[in-house]
């Protein structure tokens, strides 16, 4: 049985940004749809005897279904598209594709939001629910987002090739395209939903186009701060979940599994970073995941230090998640009564009101405070909310302990 979901996120988005290469990013609903035609074919057409090469035989699929719709749409001459439909189809250069479309969908004329949903769609594969739980709007909502971005793209006349915008044409796009990386890499490295809890292509993938980025004329250190904490989590990926796939605390983790070449190369970027004159919440976050790469065992972590950043975080980029976060800090520093009165402020917040780590916090808390009514109650409401298969079990494990 073929596994179409796992398919599609390996091909889809580097066979749309192809397509948009070859046919126009302002035909991005077309392309898409077309790409969607092809998978359906596939899936039809293979039954279990998948190609040696399904990538090359879903690109020239797609690639057919576009070429009919533009003849059915006489957007372009019948010859025109003989000629494309007889021309042998380019090998794409997949992370230039990908990282020229997240320029694309990241078009000054698109609202940040809308072009951040526009990128994690069609770049990165993520459906409309995940697309909802991670930009924490509704569905609905979403797909206007989505609409809108497209219209934009095809009232604009978007190509892929960069090289006729302005400078600082692109260097405004720059923040939607690292807004993007950064939530593709947390969707990685902590998923919302499915039986895994970490999706390591995921976090590799927006390595591989943020180094590609800094390659660039883009490169800028914001970038560098963003790749810094990149590597400085993924380092860390091995030892926060067991070979059966569940979660692992941190007090708990085997740090001699941490990939202390690759935290050498995220303090290299990291100090890159500090060549500027301006602090991004980039630089604070990477600074935090620092503190815990640096850290030779839990106890020696810097919980005031890391406390200290969240608070600059927190000043720039108010937010209750970064809120929640910080309380948790809080609470490792100065200890449960302390943690929980920085959590009080947050119960019955509305971005948090779907958020399981809050539950989950409250409940490790009282546990430590001798309140075991009240862990049993927060644990309970995490376990309603959790995403993931592994959450469900870490917390399901914690209430049992109580």
């Amino acid at each position: 049985m073929v596994d179409l979901d796992a398919l599609y996120r390996e091909h889809a988005p580097a066979i749309t940004a192809s397509l948009a290469r070859s046919f126009g990013a302002r035909r991005l609903d077309l392309i898409e749809a077309a790409v969607q035609e092809a998978f359906v074919s596939a899936i039809e057409s293979w039954g279990t005897d998948v190609p040696a090469r399904p990538g090359a035989w879903l690109q020239v699929a797609a690639r057919r279904r576009v070429i009919d719709a533009l003849r059915r749409a006489t957007w372009i001459a019948p010859s025109e598209a003989l000629d494309q439909l007889e021309a042998p189809v380019a090998v794409p250069d997949r992370d230039e594709d990908l990282l020229k479309m997240m320029f694309v969908c990241c078009h000054p004329a698109i609202p940040l939001e809308s072009a951040l949903a526009l990128a994690l769609r069609t770049l990165c594969g993520f459906p409309v629910p995940a697309l909802s739980r991670a930009l924490r709007l509704d569905e609905a909502a979403v797909e206007k987002r989505l609409m809108r971005a497209r219209q934009v793209l095809r009232d604009e006349h978007v190509e892929l090739e960069l090289a006729g915008a302005p400078d600082g044409e692109l260097a405004v796009r720059l923040d939607g395209v690292l807004r993007t990386l950064y939530v593709l890499f947390l969707e990685g490295y902590s998923a919302h939903a499915g039986d895994m809890q970490i999706d390591e292509d995921l976090c590799r993938t927006a390595i591989r186009l943020s180094a590609m980025l800094l390659a660039t004329r883009f490169a800028a250190p914001r970038g560098h701060a963003l790749h810094a904490l990149f590597l400085l989590q993924t380092a860390r990926l091995a030892s926060r979940v067991d070979a059966a796939g569940d979660l692992i605390p941190l007090d708990r983790q085997d740090r001699a599994r941490w990939d202390r070449a690759m935290i050498a190369e995220g303090l290299e970027h990291l100090g890159r970073a500090s060549t500027g004159d301006v602090v991004s919440p980039f630089h604070l976050e990477a600074a935090i995941a620092a503190c815990h790469a640096l850290a030779a065992t839990y106890e020696a972590t810097d919980w005031p230090q890391i406390v200290a950043l969240y608070d600059q975080l927190l000043a720039l980029t108010p937010s209750p998640v970064i809120a929640l976060q910080r309380a948790i800090a809080v609470g490792r520093a100065n200890g449960a009564r302390a943690g929980l009165r920085a959590l009080g402020g947050l119960v019955g917040n509305d971005r948090l009101d779907d958020d399981p780590v809050l539950g989950a916090a409250i409940g490790e808390l009282e546990a430590q405070r001798g309140d075991v009514r009240a862990a049993r109650a927060a644990y309970r409401r995490a376990i309603e909310l959790a995403g993931t298969a592994p959450e469900r079990r870490f917390l399901e494990e914690r209430l049992a302990a109580l």
